[in-house]
């Protein structure tokens, strides 16, 4: 799948003991309801992208901040099972972070999080894997984790010439410095319609979408001035990515259509699609085929019960190319 030579990627990784109910459908405030089932198993959104990039064939290095527990020790295992090197993992003061999730029957869920120790990674913590972030091809951010890292991270990787790719996940506004060092992002529906201010209204289907977004992206390319991508995932209805070659360069557009599934959980489908997406580029693919790949390895997460047993491997998503899927196809905008 990938050159002898694994390429390397840096991930601003978090960490969060996640446990997860099923139910028959999400309770309305103030009821309590019987779940159908419950499992616990590390997670968090970095933890899992970099488990999903180590598994399709990355040499991966990931900072992380957990606490002096028992779910640490469990971290530690994990990445040493997962053969992640843990040089820049740090043990700090306090709790790690846990994560709670409900999840339907239709397979949607609702996650809430207590970060923990991954707030108290700083950007010293970054700057003491500057080594590692200029060797990578590619830096990796969320933000379940420090924004000071991120931020710190991020200015080292565009210092280097490494892209880097944002999930602004949890939303809130980056701050300047970090737009200015962002070249791609990806966000789901609800997230970009905060990016792109469309008064908190996710945005709409991809038959609707691409107008609705194309009318945002001289705004938002100012303001980002480093940006070469904006990817959207949306769930059942794929993926629409955006590209321009330069600041100043119109930009293209691209709809991949997701695979058809039974959707059983898409807690860490969005995970599963940026490790997707990223091995992509690593491989030196261009963007309408790192989207396809992106839904490939989303859908066979969503359509299984848990994160961990369900990221794919190299040789799936392999197996899966082998196969029919639907390519990308460009928009007019």
């Amino acid at each position: 799948m990938l050159s002898a030579s694994a390429p390397r990627a840096f991930v601003l990784g978090n960490f969060v003991l996640a446990c997860c109910w099923h139910v028959g459908r999400q309770p309305m405030p103030g009821e309590t309801l019987e779940a159908d089932h419950f499992h616990a198993e590390p997670g968090g959104k970095g933890l899992n992208v970099a488990i999903g990039l180590r598994r399709l064939g990355a040499d991966v290095q990931t900072l992380i901040g957990c606490g002096q527990d028992r779910a640490a020790d469990a971290l530690l295992a994990l990445l040493t099972a997962e053969g992640l090197p843990n040089n820049h993992v740090h043990r700090l003061p306090g709790a790690s972070g846990w994560g709670s999730g409900l999840i339907g029957a239709d397979g949607h869920n609702s996650i809430a999080v207590y970060l923990g120790a991954n707030r108290l990674l700083t950007a010293e913590h970054a700057h003491a894997a500057r080594g590692s972030i200029g060797a990578s091809q590619l830096v990796y951010g969320q933000f379940e984790t420090s924004l000071a890292a991120v931020e710190a991270a991020f200015a080292i990787a565009h210092t280097h010439g490494v892209p880097t790719v944002l999930n602004p996940s949890p939303w809130r506004t980056p701050p300047q410095a970090l737009a200015a060092t962002t070249h791609t992002l990806i966000v789901n529906a609800v997230e970009a319609a905060a990016l792109l201010n469309l008064s908190g209204d996710p945005v709409p289907t991809a038959a609707q979408a691409t107008q609705t977004v194309a009318a945002r992206l001289p705004a938002l390319g100012g303001a980002w001035p480093a940006l070469r991508r904006l990817v959207i995932t949306l769930g059942a209805e794929g993926a629409l990515g955006m590209e321009r070659a330069a600041q100043a360069e119109p930009w293209r557009a691209w709809h991949a259509a997701a695979p058809r599934i039974q959707a059983v959980d898409t807690v860490g489908a969005g995970d599963a699609f940026a490790s997707g997406y990223c091995t992509a580029v690593l491989a030196g693919q261009p963007l309408p085929v790192a989207l396809a790949w992106g839904n490939l390895c989303g859908a066979h997460v969503a359509a299984q019960r848990g994160v961990l047993t369900a990221l794919p491997g190299a040789a799936w998503l392999h197996q899966a190319l082998a196969g029919t899927v639907d390519g990308a196809v460009p928009l007019s905008i």
